[in-house]
């Protein structure tokens, strides 16, 4: 998609990964659907793994990634489903009956992060640990960071896709660009 036509809820910010050693763009798009039911209640799981194509991970730390199809357990009867590139993934969850499965594609937006110093920069705002070996590629959190609460997800050792509520987005963004000065960040702007 250009950027022109998308609405990725940071007005300005480019898709494209910007010249630097460390930067912030916005992230494709993604279709998101929250799950809900108990990981004992056979027929829910069956119904929600056979409508995701994917098994729903158990631990409440670590991402499951199944091609572009990513699902983190938020709670212990809660999942987040993302899909980067099939904008109606959330909606036809939902049309199919998959067991109380709510489409969330306009509640969050989503940025990337990168490049060497991404820990550090995100630890100014974020009380968890973020070194590599309490939270390796993979892991997740739903945490403040800076003036909002976001979904941290580490995709990479030094590359991390944020989620955060499209209506703290510029605000937030607003908070990583002036924190991300110390860092030398580079963020995407739109040329216009």
């Amino acid at each position: 998609m250009a950027d022109a036509t998308v609405d990725h809820g940071f007005p300005g910010l480019s898709e494209t990964r910007p010249a630097g050693a460390l930067a912030a763009y916005a992230a494709p798009v993604a279709s998101q659907a929250a799950l809900r039911g108990r990981l004992t209640d056979q027929a829910f799981r069956a119904a929600a793994e056979t409508a995701l194509g994917a098994p729903l991970p158990e631990d409440s730390r670590r991402s499951a990634v199944q091609g572009p199809l990513t699902l983190l357990r938020l709670g212990p009867d809660y999942w987040l489903a993302l899909h980067a590139t099939d904008a109606a993934f959330a909606e036809r969850l939902e049309a199919a009956g998959a067991p109380r499965a709510l489409d969330l594609s306009s509640a969050r937006t989503q940025l990337r992060l990168d490049g060497p110093g991404a820990r550090d920069l995100l630890s100014v705002g974020c009380q968890i640990d973020l070194r590599p070996r309490t939270f390796p590629a993979g892991a997740f959190a739903q945490t403040p960071i800076g003036n909002a609460t976001a979904i941290l997800h580490a995709t990479g050792d030094d590359a991390f896709a944020i989620l955060i509520a499209r209506s703290f987005a510029q605000s937030w963004l607003g908070w990583l660009a002036h924190a991300g000065r110390e860092f030398d960040l580079a963020i995407a702007i739109r040329p216009t």
